[in-house]
């Protein structure tokens, strides 16, 4: 019996329930290899209506990940709201008012599926009002560092870009005189003592 290929293609391979194709190939791999069907069904922990259905079923339509689980007649309304900054979440939620009867884990399947193919920039914050999009929009032009990142240059010696150290040199000179604090006090530190050996 002939045991069909798993995809090479991972873009393929994306369009297949992993699991799925995995119990195909065991069950017929043990049904090549003499198992019945009854020994089948125990190696792989599943029934034997199950085992006789990836035996004399069609590869592609047990294997195929079904993305029209009731979302396909949202395709167009999906890719609009995702694309002009809507969150998944809130998708999601409208997607109910509007007749979806599936679970949020298939919808988020769905939706992370069309982000992928369409290279949409999805909103990842909580708020997804109107005017948090356009704010988080214009922070995109600027470069930034996170108080985190000064944090850790000031007090772990953490790399930042000489673009980044003339900003904060330059409009907060404060920061000299405690990086210099901070330094002389991990030195200390690190030889336990007060006194310089200088």
């Amino acid at each position: 019996m002939e045991v069909k290929k798993i995809l090479d293609s991972v873009d393929d391979f994306a369009e297949y329930n992993e699991k799925c194709v995995q119990l195909y190939h065991a069950i017929h791999q043990y049904a090549a290899a003499g198992y019945s069907k009854r020994e089948i069904a125990k190696i792989v922990h599943c029934g034997r209506n199950t085992v006789t259905k990836y035996l004399n079923g069609d590869y592609e339509s047990l294997c195929r990940k079904d993305f029209r689980s009731g979302m396909d007649q949202f395709y167009d309304y999906i890719i609009k709201e995702l694309s002009a900054g809507t969150s998944r979440k809130d998708v999601y939620r409208s997607l109910l008012t509007k007749g979806y009867q599936g679970g949020q884990t298939a919808a988020y399947d769905y939706m992370n599926k069309l982000i992928v193919r369409f290279q949409i920039d999805i909103a990842v914050y909580k708020s997804s009002t109107a005017e948090a999009i356009q704010k988080k929009k214009e922070l995109q032009k600027y470069d930034h560092i996170s108080r985190n990142g000064i944090f850790r240059f000031l007090w772990m010696g953490a790399e930042i870009t000489e673009t980044h150290k003339k900003f904060l040199m330059d409009n907060y000179p404060q920061l000299t005189e405690m990086l210099s604090c901070i330094r002389e006090f991990r030195e200390i530190y690190q030889r336990r003592s007060v006194y310089s050996d200088r």
